[in-house]
């Protein structure tokens, strides 16, 4: 007996799809895989810039390293222990936590002053662009600028100082002043900028609540208090939360104007990390403080997102 063959209209419906079909399912596919194309630089940058030298620091800050930064020993956290047990370390913490909450208390109040001025239309166009000029000015710059203005002797301040009979004083060379001279930079430079981020809060304030809250209470006081505020809290969050982070990363004032002096009252921890590994090249301790600061900024990220998260607006 013969096995009988598969008919020729069998095997005619196992021929391939239609041409149209597979070119369809091509198109599909490319316009799936398009996003995933776009993404793939910015990710690769990420991941080459960020990610991996988070990590190849993490793990360094487990090992002991030479000046020139290279890993002889895995010591674990003896790195984080010889940190913690230094006394300059501690009052470096120190100084950092003061001048962050000083900072960052004048720059919000100054900012959210400014927010209000400016959403009421109470300054006039020259002043605006006066107060809200820093912003756009490098760092570096405003230090340079702030050291001129300070010089004993021969700076704006003094100056004035002499002028209204105050007496000459060099504002850099006490711990007190110095400490105020940097806040006062601080404020200088980022409230306004601050301020534009508080602008945008309240202009998203719907006009009838503010209406309706200005018809029982006349002088504003009570309608800023329990109406304004309320609903300009994720916006001050934000703006708080930056601050906080920006306060933290100051170095370049510092190495302009200071140089953590005088007694190390203005050595704050990015300056300390700064002379960690290029003055003294311990680069064991430098790498295991910049993981302590990454920390500490990253907890206070999360934090902001949990009060957020919480704290929506409420005409939402």
């Amino acid at each position: 007996m013969t096995r009988d063959l598969p008919s020729e209209r069998g095997g005619a419906s196992a021929s391939p799809r239609p041409r149209a079909e597979r070119s369809s399912r091509a198109r599909r596919l490319g316009k799936e895989l398009l996003p995933v194309a776009v993404l793939a630089i910015p990710a690769a940058i990420v991941v080459t810039f960020i990610v991996v030298p988070a990590i190849t620091v993490l793990i360094h800050s487990l090992f002991a390293a030479n000046a020139l930064g290279d890993v002889e020993q895995f010591i674990g956290l003896g790195n984080y222990q010889a940190l913690f047990a230094s006394p300059t370390f501690q009052l470096v913490w120190i100084n950092t936590l003061v001048y962050t909450v000083l900072a960052t208390g004048l720059s919000m109040a100054v900012a959210l002053v400014l927010s209000l001025l400016l959403h009421r239309r109470r300054m006039n166009l020259a002043t605006t662009f006066s107060l809200f000029s820093p912003t756009v000015i490098p760092m570096i710059a405003a230090a340079n600028l702030w050291l001129y203005f300070t010089i004993p002797g021969y700076g704006v301040v003094d100056r004035v100082a002499r002028f209204v009979g105050l007496g000459q004083m060099n504002w850099l060379g006490y711990p007190g002043t110095a400490v105020l001279t940097l806040v006062l930079l601080f404020t200088w430079k980022y409230a306004p900028y601050y301020a534009f981020f508080l602008i945008a809060g309240l202009q998203a304030v719907p006009g009838h609540v503010r209406d309706a809250a200005r018809l029982e209470d006349k002088r504003g006081f009570m309608t800023f208090r329990y109406v304004i505020l309320p609903l300009l809290k994720p916006m001050l969050l934000f703006t708080l939360t930056l601050s906080i982070i920006n306060a933290v990363e100051t170095i370049d004032p510092i190495y302009v104007m200071t140089q953590g002096g005088p007694n190390n009252a203005t050595n704050f921890l990015m300056y300390y990390l700064y002379n960690l590994g290029f003055n003294y090249f311990n680069w064991g301790q430098a790498d295991a403080l910049s993981v302590i600061l990454a920390v500490v900024l990253s907890a206070f990220s999360i934090v902001y997102l949990y009060l957020l998260e919480r704290r929506s607006f409420l005409w939402q």
